[in-house]
């Protein structure tokens, strides 16, 4: 069968042998070797038919034709435009396997044609109305065959600006030149026709509006602008719709304008994994800035995501050289959502393995004999020299005291072991005293720049207010609703910022102690995060803005004197544990006078930040682990982090480069400081440990019986830090 090309032709149909049309006269054989067999689409632009390439033995290939049915697109050249740029872009991107290759592209007797190689199958969305909605696992293998092809499409310069189901067809290897062992089913993206060279896109301009609603993020339908983040952006809705079923303009919220595509899971009775949800809801994040501004981000987070061995989650190999430098100095997630949580795995291993351990590496020669005042609250350290015999006597009593495990209620909060023995093995700190109101676990302190109040919240939903230098219990503050986890104190004194599991950020006035403002998120919600604990709060150097970091993986900026919401910071994959300011700026940038800014996650990563940009100035990774917290150098140069994998790493924060790795914690590190003098770095671990390490050196200076949290005095001379049951260590020289 000869189809005819003719668009008036009432009978297109003819024998083989023939060269012109038996019904309109037309020629059969377009530039003399393509021959038409069959209609096999139609759009608003033209028709699509099946041919065959008489000059390369009959080779089945594709022929479009301009055939606009609106004769005004022509009018204004829009539809030559966008038919021309196919072809160009078919042809820049030359014979990668997932892209049709190009053939030819010309014009005869008034109609332009694009010629591209055939690819046959099933699109996904014929493919989900067949087999019903994808598995998790299927929507890994797509995240794990598309993103390379867009990493390589955005590469070289051009944005694709409608990506869907329907133009992602899955090769079944019928006629089709990509068929192969390699090419067993490969996802091959299609429909170029809207798609744009990066080059042209001038971002103060409005563009044409292009894509398909629904699957278009709002910067293409509002303003026609188009990033590689827009192409995410659909892959993303492709993904949701291939998971729920539902279309996409159903799976958004009229009245809160959100995506409430979990709630389709849910009444399936589906559920997928954190990571992969994780994924998909930054990849659909309305604002551009909060989305992954590449395909190599995303991929990058998959292969950290990978290492797990989930069977669920193919391995990533497309990466080139630099990046796959980049993947290996990076997080890799130890989590199974399935399973228990990650820190009550991790512990009941370490709590095992502290029993069966003979002796522990930190404890020296010296013991202390406890020389308790009338309180029984205090007491000063008599050091005696321990035979070998004795040491093994007193590890053995100790490690039974360590062994003891306590759950907390909040799954955020990594858990601690118990210790009830406080043994000096320092030689620089010659007294502790122990302060105490209540037995529940302290989880944050702060000082006061003149040394003379101590703020400490705890598990029991109060914030207490100590005197520093007696250890006297000055007041307690009473708001909070769920357990305290953060803390920070104005630099004039006045006032104290608090947080916690309420997801509300709290206000005090330190004169008249009571509450003197609350924190609103920006859509007018009571909760200061809505989606989860708040973790960490800071107040930056010129006391202007307030920083809060939470489960639900967003950093806030805050306007201290008002409490508006300034900035809401979303590159994190997972919980924020900690913000910190550096108290001075060391980064170079357009904008100098603002502050900078340190988080960590749970997603492994370190981020800088400059308060006024939304996007992070760099990212560090090399934990292995959750990274739990983040400490500056006074002079802003050097970052200290603490983390799951049981060590503290030191970054230079100019060039983002590991310094040195602090490593002796037989388990998770909690919380790291630095001293201002530079000299000394502390951190605080649930191994019942608190060291204290040369800053320059590495050196492991010396070791107390505490608990995280740690934090120095603004004069050097004091460092607190967590005990037992809701003590609070204060360590002296």
């Amino acid at each position: 069968m000869s189809y005819c090309f003719n668009l008036n032709c009432q009978k297109p149909q003819n024998p083989n042998d023939v060269k012109f049309c038996q019904n309109c006269g037309s020629k059969l054989l377009l530039r003399g070797h393509y021959q038409g067999i069959k209609p096999i689409g139609n759009g608003s632009f033209g028709r699509t038919l099946l041919a065959v390439d008489l000059d390369r033995f009959n080779t089945p290939c594709v022929v479009k034709q301009l055939a606009p049915k609106n004769n005004n697109l022509l009018s204004n050249n829009k539809v030559l435009e966008l038919f021309k740029r196919e072809a160009k872009q078919l042809l820049k991107l030359g014979k990668h396997p997932q892209i049709p290759t190009f053939y030819a592209y010309f014009e005869e007797d008034e109609n332009l044609y694009l010629v591209e190689e055939l690819i046959t199958g099933k699109n996904l969305l014929q493919e989900l109305e067949s087999e019903g909605a994808f598995s998790e696992k299927k929507i890994w293998k797509i995240l794990y065959e598309i993103l390379p092809l867009l990493k390589f499409i955005h590469e070289n310069k051009v944005i694709h600006r409608d990506i869907k189901p329907e133009n992602i067809l899955r090769v079944d290897g019928v006629n089709s030149l990509k068929v192969g062992e390699n090419q067993k089913d490969q996802l091959v993206l299609i429909d170029f026709g809207v798609s744009k060279f990066s080059s042209e896109v001038d971002y103060d301009k409005i563009g044409t509006i292009t894509g398909t609603l629904g699957y278009s993020p709002i910067e293409q339908i509002r303003g026609g602008k188009a990033y590689p983040a827009s192409d995410l952006y659909s892959l993303g809705m492709t993904c949701i719709h291939l998971l729920t079923e539902v279309p996409p303009n159903q799976l958004f919220d009229s009245f809160s304008g959100e995506l409430i595509w979990r709630s389709h899971l849910i009444k399936k009775g589906k559920n997928i994994s954190d990571r992969l949800g994780k994924i998909l809801d930054k990849l659909v994040k309305d604002l551009v800035k909060e989305r992954y501004q590449s395909a190599t981000e995303v991929l990058i987070e998959i292969a950290i995501v990978s290492t797990q061995n989930d069977n669920q989650i193919p391995q990533i190999n497309q990466l080139n050289l630099s990046e796959k430098k980049y993947l290996e100095k990076s997080q890799k997630f130890q989590k199974n959502p399935q399973k228990e949580s990650p820190v009550d795995v991790i512990l009941q291993v370490e709590i095992n393995s502290c029993k069966n351990q003979k002796k522990l590496s930190e404890l020296g020669d010296y013991r202390l004999k406890e020389r308790y005042s009338n309180n029984g609250d205090s007491y000063q350290e008599i050091t005696e020299k321990l035979s070998y015999n004795h040491y093994l006597q007193y590890n053995s009593k100790l490690l039974d005291n360590v062994i003891e495990f306590e759950h907390k209620k909040a799954n955020f909060v990594p858990k601690k072991t118990k210790i009830r023995n406080y043994v000096e093995l320092s030689q620089l700190w010659k007294t502790v005293q122990i302060i105490k109101d209540n037995t529940a676990p302290i989880n944050t302190i702060a000082i006061d720049t003149q040394d003379l109040i101590l703020v400490s919240g705890s598990d029991d939903k109060k914030i207490r207010l100590w005197n520093l230098q007696t250890g006297q219990l000055l007041h307690k503050f009473l708001g909070h609703t769920a357990e305290v986890y953060a803390i920070a104190i104005s630099v004039d004194g006045r006032r104290i910022i608090s947080a916690g599991d309420d997801r509300t950020i709290l206000v005090w006035n330190l004169q008249k102690k009571t509450i003197a403002d609350r924190f609103y998120s920006y859509s007018g919600s009571p909760y200061s995060h809505r989606y989860g604990a708040i973790f960490s709060v800071a107040i930056s150097p010129n006391c202007e803005t307030i920083a809060s970091g939470s489960a639900d993986q967003t950093v806030k900026i805050w306007n201290q004197r008002n409490g508006e919401l300034l900035y809401k910071l979303h590159e994190h994959l997972d919980r924020v544990f900690c913000v910190t300011y550096s108290k001075v700026n060391n980064i170079c940038t357009e904008k100098n006078s603002n502050d900078i800014l340190a988080s960590c996650s749970a997603d492994g990563a370190i981020k800088i930040w400059q308060v006024g940009c939304c996007q992070s100035l760099r990212t560090l990774r090399g934990h292995s682990g959750d990274v739990y917290s983040v400490a500056f150098s006074s002079d802003g140069k050097a970052i200290a982090s603490g983390g799951e994998d049981k060590t503290i790493r030191l970054w230079d924060v100019g060039t983002g480069e590991l310094v040195n790795i602090f490593e002796g914690h037989s388990r998770a590190v909690l919380s790291v400081a630095i001293s201002p003098d530079d000299q000394i770095l502390a951190s605080g671990s649930i191994d019942g440990t608190v060291k204290l390490w040369n800053l320059r050196t590495g050196k492991l200076l010396d070791s107390l019986c505490g608990y995280h949290p740690v934090q120095f005095s603004p004069n050097g001379k004091i460092l607190v830090s967590g005990g037992e049951e809701g003590r609070i260590l204060i360590w002296r020289f």
